[in-house]
């Protein structure tokens, strides 16, 4: 994918690095959130394929967003926050062409939002132990 830019990380340094890559289109979106972030898994078509990636941990909530084909993202806002020694993202809000998902987790921290006045969000990278500890995006053109 030709055009895109990373934006962010936002968050802490705990947990391994990970990266999605950007993707031609972000079709599903699951989140498992109780006091934070505890885990993203992103569905995606990249070169004609469809992939899974799942990121963090296994507590929390599951919450699911399927977007249909006219439908992208165009926006994340959250916060980031210290849970006992580590920094978290500590709530996640998606908004997409249509409409806003969200806000998953709870209050509290430093707020972080990436509105995109023209363009789309195509992929997602960060930090992730037990918990999502930091989240950015790749923003491409529409």
């Amino acid at each position: 994918m030709a055009g895109e830019i990373k934006v962010g990380p936002w968050g802490g340094n705990g947990g391994s690095a990970w990266d999605m890559g950007a993707a031609y289109r972000i079709t599903n979106i699951k989140i498992r959130a109780g006091d934070a972030i505890d885990a993203i898994v992103i569905t995606f078509t990249r070169y004609g394929l469809t992939e899974t990636m799942h990121f963090g941990g296994s507590g929390g909530t599951l919450y699911e967003i399927s977007l249909p084909e006219d439908e992208y993202l165009v926006g994340i806002e959250g916060s980031v926050d210290t849970l006992g020694r580590l920094t978290v993202v500590r709530n996640l809000t998606l908004r997409t062409n249509k409409k806003s998902y969200g806000p998953f987790g709870t209050n509290g921290g430093n707020a972080f939002s990436v509105p995109v006045a023209s363009g789309k969000i195509t992929g997602f990278f960060g930090r992730a132990g037990n918990m999502i500890d930091a989240i950015g995006v790749y923003l491409a053109p529409n």
